[in-house]
């Protein structure tokens, strides 16, 4: 499957990219707490995490995913170290 970066790209062409787009992240951090899924990260970790969900939403092939993790866009030190994404 393939990103196509629709949403980082729309923001550039309007001009509304938050600052920092240079800046290394440490990334997307998830922890269960209280029964709660948490989610955090920078803005630019949440931007690219909705690049990769509008992706995955607009590919027509069946069973489509996204492994995140440590590799691309996960927090080392995140207490779930992986997020997968299906279709």
């Amino acid at each position: 499957m393939y990103n196509d970066r629709l949403v980082s790209a729309m923001l550039r062409e309007k001009g509304l990219c938050p600052p920092g787009e240079d800046t290394p992240t440490a990334g997307l951090r998830l922890e269960l707490s209280r029964d709660r899924l948490m989610l955090s990260g920078s803005a630019w970790d949440l931007i690219d995490l909705a690049d990769l969900l509008l992706s995955l939403a607009l590919d027509p092939t069946p069973g489509s995913h996204w492994h995140i993790d440590s590799l691309n866009l996960m927090d080392e030190g995140s207490p779930i170290p992986e997020l997968i994404l299906t279709k």
